[in-house]
């Protein structure tokens, strides 16, 4: 979620180590945080210089350079000609993560994994570096925290699938990355956010909210609190399974959108990237945020409303790619829900962004007055798009899962 030196390209372009402007968000996340940290300056790239030497000691001739225009993390490019490829050099923030030992204790855990069954797993794996003490971190809470990785060389993200070709790649990736985690006890994980994608906590905290909220923007907010009330009891479904065990708890990304997946020049899938968020928790969150991301119509702030809802083509050829994979680790329970996760998850962002504009804009960074606003109506018509097209998603799930 919060980073990621994601390699950029448009669906016309060859670009393969696009320059720091033409590069999305770093975050990982389609919005930032209004306290994120500030622009970078020379003064973190001295930083990032003096915390590049623990983790490359003996290459004292080393060039730093901003990577990305991401505001969450600072993140810079190591480069050297005593280095065999470029080394991505990131500080943490570690407002947003305060316990960042367990965070990259998470990442360890995953990504070690993943090596022991490299050769059944068949994409790419993240690679950290250890400082000379043999950690992964350097830095302290005044400072800050840094990390380093090899950069994955030869690949870059699509924003938005274009095809169905992609939207077969990118689920087959998240499947083959679910699928890896099918024999390991997910609990070994730390929830670095708790019940990050639970409904019934972010209704609890929107009806907080409502309590001392703005009138002028309870004004602007009457159709979607009703709509909010309207559908709160529909999506709680997977969370109410989840607690009571009748879903899985498995090993979650937590954001896989498209450009959370690195494609190579072949244009096939070759590395999930973008891991602070992997935690404990239920797979079908994970299919339905991809499927609202990546197989939408429009733009997560759409004005026109009418656009909104998702490609039902783009949604099929997903789920093929995704039980190609991940079909022999699902209960016939999730199966089930996959369409309906789509619509949760869906309502879920709507609700959080929703909650945010009553709250005056305190979490997701915005672009113009009740632009919160605008992306919850954005969302919510989409979910109820997706509610609209649940029986053909379901008649489509069957015939792919049977």
């Amino acid at each position: 979620m919060v980073w990621g030196y994601l390699y950029r390209r448009s669906s016309d372009s060859r670009r393969q180590h696009p320059s720091a402007d033409q590069q999305r968000n770093l975050s990982g996340k389609p919005l930032e945080m209004n306290h994120c940290l500030p622009e970078i300056v020379p003064e973190k790239t001295r930083s990032a210089r003096e915390s590049a030497i623990a983790f490359l000691p003996d290459h004292a001739d080393f060039e730093v350079s901003p990577f990305g225009s991401g505001h969450i993390n600072d993140t810079f490019l190591i480069t050297s000609g005593a280095l065999k490829r470029p080394v991505v050099l990131q500080r943490i923030n570690h407002h947003i993560f305060p316990d960042v030992e367990a965070l990259m204790r998470n990442i360890r855990l995953v990504t070690a994994h993943l090596e022991d069954k490299k050769e059944v797993y068949g994409y790419r794996i993240l690679k950290f570096i250890t400082t000379t003490s043999g950690k992964l971190l350097t830095g302290d809470p005044e400072q800050g925290y840094w990390r380093a990785m090899e950069l994955v060389e030869n690949s870059f993200t699509h924003n938005r699938l274009i095809n169905q070709t992609q939207a077969f790649e990118a689920g087959k990736a998240l499947g083959a990355f679910h699928a890896m985690f099918n024999d390991f006890d997910a609990n070994r994980l730390t929830p670095t956010l708790p019940h990050f994608h639970h409904v019934g906590k972010r209704l609890a905290a929107f009806h907080t909210i409502l309590e001392k909220a703005d009138e002028t923007r309870l004004r602007k907010s009457l159709d979607l609190i009703s709509y909010t009330q309207e559908f709160a009891e529909k999506v709680q479904a997977i969370d109410r399974l989840t607690d009571s065990n009748q879903l899985p708890v498995r090993v979650v990304h937590n954001d896989p959108k498209v450009n959370n997946i690195l494609f190579d020049a072949s244009g096939k899938a070759c590395c999930m990237i973008d891991l602070d968020t992997v935690m404990p928790g239920c797979i079908l969150h994970d299919f339905g945020d991809a499927i609202r991301t990546s197989a939408s119509l429009a733009e997560e702030d759409e004005t026109d409303l009418s656009r909104c809802g998702i490609d039902i083509g783009l949604f099929e050829s997903y789920l093929k790619g995704y039980l190609e994979k991940a079909r022999t680790i699902l209960t016939e329970k999730e199966i089930s829900l996959i369409p309906a996760s789509t619509q949760i998850l869906t309502f879920t962002i709507g609700l959080r962004f929703l909650t945010d504009y009553l709250a005056g804009d305190a979490y997701y960074k915005i672009n113009y007055p009740d632009h919160n606003l605008l992306r919850a109506k954005a969302q919510y018509a989409q979910a109820a798009a997706i509610t609209v097209k649940l029986p053909e998603m379901q008649r489509i799930v069957l015939t792919l899962s049977t």
